[in-house]
């Protein structure tokens, strides 16, 4: 299979060098004078890429992954697979499916669950649309977890970005703990109570979170005021603390209003 790459930047130079290695012939496009992998075959424009290529994998910014469906949509062949890896939104998700499928291409979106250069192209994905399988076998082949979800474009971004309410919202809170910890002169017990809260049984600590927040709401806030007056003595912004703050803030609001 030919599989052509649109992007090879970081992440499209370790997705194109491990499908070099599994034995596909690759060839790519990036705009930028970059040395690709060893084995790619370096073509002129996305219309190239796209007109060339079985699979296309577009490993871009996501701010250019409209634009890039509708170049790659006058060039495409029937049949031909067409993988939009970009962080883009849903919503875009669905108009290039929609200009894929429109040209007679088949469109998989897929959601990198983790830092490309930490696992390469064995990086854990969720695929959904209508060639989610035949994206993720390739993605399977090169080490991949791969979850499939039912669903049209955007299904596989959308889980993604839940997921990130969850795993960028808990990083910027333990850099803030960390900093605060620094800051009072105790950043290896603040990085202890960090550890010992990430381990241990997190099916009744998930429900613990949620049903304590909302039973002792009004107190949590009133802590998360002190919390940030305190942080702010100490040189750090509270912004992560003053978040929660008003998150308690309205479920005491909501539970106020159920009584």
């Amino acid at each position: 299979m030919r599989v052509g790459f649109i992007g090879l930047g970081e992440a499209g130079a370790i997705y194109a060098a491990g499908v070099r290695a599994a034995g596909h012939d690759v060839v790519g496009f990036d705009p930028a004078p970059t040395a690709g992998p060893e084995g790619v075959t370096r073509l002129g424009s996305v219309a190239e890429v796209a007109a060339a290529s079985d699979l296309v994998v577009v490993l871009t910014s996501a701010a250019l992954s409209r634009t890039i469906a509708e170049t790659a949509a006058d060039a495409i062949a029937p049949g031909t697979v067409y993988a939009d890896f970009t962080t883009a939104s849903p919503e875009d998700m669905v108009q290039a499916g929609e200009l894929i499928t429109a040209a007679g291409g088949r469109f998989a979106d897929v959601a990198i669950l983790g830092p490309v250069p930490l696992k390469g192209a064995a990086t854990e994905t969720i695929v959904s649309g209508a060639a989610a399988d035949t994206v993720g076998d390739l993605l399977a082949s090169l080490g991949s977890a791969v979850e499939r979800v039912e669903g049209p474009p955007g299904t596989a971004t959308s889980r993604k970005l839940l997921r990130s309410v969850l795993m960028k919202s808990l990083a910027t809170v333990v850099v803030e703990a960390l900093e605060a910890g620094r800051a009072a002169g105790c950043a290896d017990w603040v990085h202890a109570q960090i550890a010992a809260q990430l381990s241990g049984d997190a099916d009744a600590k998930i429900e613990r979170y949620e049903s304590g927040s909302r039973k002792h709401a009004v107190r949590r806030a009133h802590e998360m005021q002190s919390v940030s007056e305190y942080l702010e003595r100490l040189g750090v912004e509270p912004a992560m603390s003053s978040a929660s703050r008003r998150v308690l803030e309205r479920l005491a609001e909501e539970g106020e209003e159920r009584h």
